[in-house]
């Protein structure tokens, strides 16, 4: 098929993919055009060894970016479906977007403004409830890909979920917080096209409640200030009903589609993925049961704190849009589909590297 994309329209949708929320925003994925269907690859250069050993939430981050590239071809309503592990040759190569000739749904084009105004709220929330209406569309958004959004409200489970995320904080290895850290900015520091800026950590709690994770514990970053946070925020788990990669990509296409709900209904959200982390606590927090429910999804793939925000939150910084379409090398007569090449910037360089003695952890403050 002939390819009928612009180079505009291919633009709108690499900007929308590479919108996707991803841990620490690093950002793990790479993409390639092939006609006009868009490849979603894993960059293993950006992957975290510590903080995500088997590839998990790199899987989510690319299944959140493909669900986004969705919303660029329907913003100019062409129909896509995503086709997950694609080629089980190469486990790198994670999903296609293809075009199809079937009009796409008018939701993900109603859904695509809100992919700029989205943002990690790391901040206080107010104590006013989120009215159980917009809960229900959250919930029934995780359900439209194939995952569930469980809201913990029930005690003893709801304070057996905190208390793991309290658990799984203390339990942290050096290693994984070093890693950490070379995705944290410092206030001082230029801006960059990937990682945590200083100012979207928001403040430290004054009380641990174990619902607000903080990014940079352990280290000293100047003016961050403390702040009192809600007293019992909105605690929800987004599960899956297996544990495999394809089910990890659902649950990527589940968290982007929720969270743009959320921001359309002005909903803020961060993530408290502590247990997640630990195997032991991971499968803990899968068995939660929480009535009048008692039954639930195998998974347990994201743990997602929801409010009304109190405060206006800067964006990450988008990634650098510096890319250039390279050919691959092919020995047959006909050029390979172009692949969208993104060089490492210096920062990221010195991420995906062993840490020197000039970087964060350096200056960490004990434990």
């Amino acid at each position: 098929m002939t390819p009928n994309l612009s180079p505009k329209q291919r633009e709108t949708i690499l900007r929308a993919a590479t919108s996707a929320p991803s841990k620490y925003n690093t950002q793990p994925w790479w993409f390639r055009w092939d006609g006009d269907d868009l490849e979603v690859h894993i960059d293993p250069a950006r992957s975290l060894r510590h903080g995500d050993p088997a590839g998990r939430e790199a899987h989510i981050a690319c299944g959140a970016a493909a669900f986004a590239a969705r919303l660029g071809y329907a913003s100019f309503d062409t129909g896509t479906a995503v086709e997950r592990l694609p080629d089980h040759a190469d486990p790198l190569f994670v999903a296609r977007v293809q075009v199809v000739a079937d009009a796409p749904d008018p939701r993900l084009a109603a859904l695509y403004p809100f992919l700029p105004r989205r943002r990690t709220d790391r901040g206080p929330f107010h104590e006013t409830a989120i009215p159980t209406a917009i809960v229900d569309e959250l919930c029934a958004a995780a359900r439209e890909e194939e995952a569930r959004l469980r809201v913990v409200d029930w005690e003893p489970a709801y304070e057996a979920l905190l208390t793991m995320v309290r658990e799984a904080t203390g339990l942290e290895e050096d290693e994984l917080r070093d890693e950490r850290a070379r995705w944290i900015d410092d206030p001082s520091a230029a801006a960059r096209h990937e990682g945590v800026p200083a100012p979207t950590l928001g403040p430290r709690p004054e009380e641990d409640t174990g619902a607000v994770r903080d990014l940079a514990v352990g280290r000293d970053i100047a003016d961050r200030g403390t702040a009192a946070f809600e007293a019992r925020p909105l605690i929800a788990l987004l599960e899956t009903r297996s544990d495999t990669r394809y089910d990890w990509l659902a649950a990527g296409q589940a968290l982007q589609r929720l969270l743009l709900a959320a921001t359309r209904y002005g909903v803020a959200a961060s993530f408290a993925n502590q247990p997640l982390e630990n195997p032991d606590l991971r499968a803990e927090a899968g068995r939660l049961t929480i009535p009048p429910e008692d039954t639930h999804f195998a998974a347990a793939q994201m743990i997602l704190r929801l409010g009304l925000s109190t405060a206006d939150v800067p964006p990450s910084p988008p990634p650098a849009c510096t890319w250039s379409c390279a050919t691959t090398p092919s020995s047959s007569t006909s050029p390979s589909p172009p692949r969208l090449v993104r060089p490492l910037t210096p920062a990221s360089a010195q991420r995906s590297a062993s840490p020197s003695p000039s970087s964060p952890r350096a200056g960490r403050t004990p434990r």
